[in-house]
């Protein structure tokens, strides 16, 4: 993630340069406070793309659980808009298709017709699960009043189903609990803390105070960052100081730091910049007088030492879990001090990735390490090296080690499953800043839904996951991370929320293990691409651990398959309804499910009727899906369990 009026990274020819507009400090705070608290939220029982009214809501206490933790859900309703007093609940506890538990009981709006009912369920001692909640609310008559989903992720470390979250507001009086308890309803078990820190060179001020402006001249109070870690720790989130590995500020000098391990360009630069010239940025003016930053060589041991030192102090002193690297990307072949004017020497910065993470992972003293590679230019030495979590921000003029773009929808996918490979299975956080040039042109403007949710598929169903949600409700459209000009609508934030317990429910399925078969699939009556090309239905299979899935992502109606929707603009995917997907495997499964984000299945599985058959393809079976309106996920189990008692409703939409 990088702050800056300018940016790149370069591949060969591929030159990426950035300019990020000065907004006013007063306007970025009010901003940050656009839009509705919801807290968790879950659709209504209603089943379609409209039924988006909130009639009961679900929080669980933390973002994550150890094994073996007892879980505790609080359900908060009107009685009145229930139209019911008092009642029964039932809450069913799924572990993909099985029924694990349930939990029954008795529930009784106060004597001011509000509903707060606590629930409490121990989970099983098996590490990295995810949880489903099918909650039914009956009347005292028995009958359904509403239904709802949740959804608890069992694992003892973030790092294999890492959900990155963000925050930038760090002034004195800032109300921490309120902005944690709202990431942590987002399902969020990460937190990168954006600008917080005094200097780059420096994090906290020599003297030890707990005050100072940032190099943009916002006021950050430590107490207020520490604060925000105390109140994470408790929610079981990871708190993660943001800070670049080679940057410091004009002051550098002051404390220690030598031009000699600094980095000059070693070619002209299509940036303006000349063969010989400093490696600089600068982000404009700043009443700190610190808005230039100057690059310094990642594999010169001095500023190695420096650096990290600097680091682990801050994370010792703030209470942090671990640092957050980050860069402005790849600039270019370079020159070290000891290799100016030498033309047949030089280097790329990206080469030293892998070195300089292992060294830092080696001295954090058991903290945590994440790092952006911008662009995914040298993200395979990131994928080799011992971060505890990847992460690349993508840009859509980048290219990948094969030459490929990384515009589309697949593009997403292909660095997604090449990561895991490179990595061995670890789950790629992607920042992808959605309708980047329209953000920056408006104010106070809602984000185009469709375009964030396919994009959400895209990386979510292809198992790997997404930084765009944070400092309360806000979601990102900017590097810089405190301009939020655009805002998620009611609708929006419902189906957001929706997508977030979808992702911990069938974590197993999406980021464990399953990797991508190549069987093939037909879809009749429909086009369809194993690529994602516009209008078609985008399907394609994985198998692993005794399950084979089909993702399905609706792209019909869609009139381009990029996924950056720059100019705010994208179409919604046509609803289509009974499907009858063929999927083409001489695999023998006892069951076939079909489960969604979208309202009509709310993350409930519904048992699908499995045909078999051979054709001149060979073996299949044949399954009708309801409906498809965003993402689907079609999954296959070794084992035949009861389906839900609303089965036949699930993912109908009247």
């Amino acid at each position: 993630m990088t702050k800056k009026e300018m940016q790149g990274s370069k591949q060969k020819k591929t030159n990426t340069t950035k300019t990020i507009q000065w907004i006013g400090i007063g306007a970025v705070m009010l901003l940050l406070f656009i839009g509705i608290g919801y807290g968790v939220m879950t659709l209504n029982s209603s089943k379609g793309t409209e039924g988006n009214e909130v009639q009961v809501r679900v929080s669980l206490d933390k973002a994550m659980y150890d094994p073996g933790e007892t879980i505790q859900l609080t359900l908060t309703a009107d009685a009145e808009v229930l139209g019911a007093k008092k009642g029964q609940y039932e809450v069913t506890v799924k572990q993909l298709d099985k029924t694990v538990d349930v939990l029954t009981g008795e529930w009784t709006a106060t004597a001011d017709n509000q509903i707060d009912e606590i629930i409490k369920w121990t989970a099983p001692s098996d590490d990295f699960k995810g949880y489903l909640f099918e909650i039914r609310l009956d009347d005292s008559k028995g009958k359904i009043v509403t239904t709802a989903t949740s959804a608890a992720d069992v694992s003892s470390t973030w790092t294999k189903f890492p959900r990155y979250g963000f925050l930038t507001n760090f002034d004195k009086g800032v109300e921490t609990e309120g902005i944690i308890d709202q990431m942590k309803d987002w399902q969020l078990n990460g937190i990168e803390y954006y600008d917080w820190k005094y200097l780059h060179h420096q994090l906290i001020p020599e003297d030890g105070a707990m005050e100072w402006q940032d190099w943009a001249g916002r006021p950050i109070s430590g107490e207020t960052v520490k604060s925000y870690i105390a109140d994470a720790k408790a929610k079981n989130m990871t708190n993660m100081s943001y800070n670049m590995i080679y940057a410091a500020t004009n002051n550098y000098a002051k404390y220690g730091i030598k031009d000699e391990w600094g980095l000059w360009y070693a070619e002209d630069h299509e940036s303006g910049k000349n063969k010989g010239d400093r490696f600089t940025f600068s982000m404009g003016a700043s009443p700190t007088g610190q808005s230039n930053l100057f690059f310094f060589d990642i594999r010169n041991p001095d500023w190695q030492d420096y650096i990290i030192a600097k680091n682990l102090e801050a994370l010792e002193v703030m209470g942090f879990d671990g640092w957050h690297g980050d860069t402005v990307g790849e600039w270019g072949k370079m020159w070290s001090s000891d290799m100016l004017g030498d033309d047949s020497q030089g280097f790329y910065v990206k080469d030293g990735y892998k070195a300089f993470l292992d060294k830092a992972k080696a001295e954090l003293e058991g903290y945590q390490l994440s790092f952006n590679p911008v662009g995914a230019q040298g993200i395979e030495q990131v994928n080799a090296s011992a971060v505890d979590v990847l992460y690349a921000e993508i840009w859509p003029w980048d290219h990948d080690s094969e030459g490929v773009q990384y515009n589309t929808y697949n593009s997403l996918k292909r660095e997604v499953d090449q990561s895991r490979k490179e990595s061995g299975g670890k789950s790629l956080i992607i920042p992808a800043y959605m309708e980047y040039d329209y953000a920056d042109s408006v104010i106070d403007q809602p984000f185009n839904q469709s375009a964030v949710l396919l994009t959400d598929a895209a990386v979510y169903a292809a198992g790997g996951s997404r930084i765009e949600l944070g400092d309360g409700d806000a979601m990102l459209s900017s590097e810089y991370f405190p301009k939020h000009h655009l805002y998620m609508t009611e609708e929006h934030m419902a189906r957001q929320k929706g997508l977030q317990d979808f992702i911990v429910a069938y974590q197993n399925l999406l980021r464990d293990g399953l990797e991508d078969n190549g069987n093939l699939i037909a879809i009749e009556g429909h086009d369809q691409s194993a690529d994602g090309e516009p209008d078609t239905i985008w399907a394609y299979s994985k198998s692993g651990n005794e399950h084979d899935t089909i993702q399905l992502i609706n792209l019909v109606g869609v009139s381009d398959n990029e996924w950056r929707a720059n100019d705010g603009k994208k179409e919604t995917p046509k609803l289509v309804t009974d499907l009858t997907v063929k999927y083409y495997t001489d695999q023998t499964f006892q069951s076939a499910w079909v489960t969604s984000p979208d309202p009509a299945y709310q993350s409930q599985s519904k048992k699908l009727e499995i045909e078999s058959g051979v054709d001149d393809k060979g073996h299949f079976l044949t399954m009708k899906v309801p409906s498809l309106e965003y993402w689907d996920m079609i999954y296959f189990s070794q084992t035949d369990s009861k389906p839900s008692d609303q089965n036949e409703s699930i993912g109908v939409i009247e």
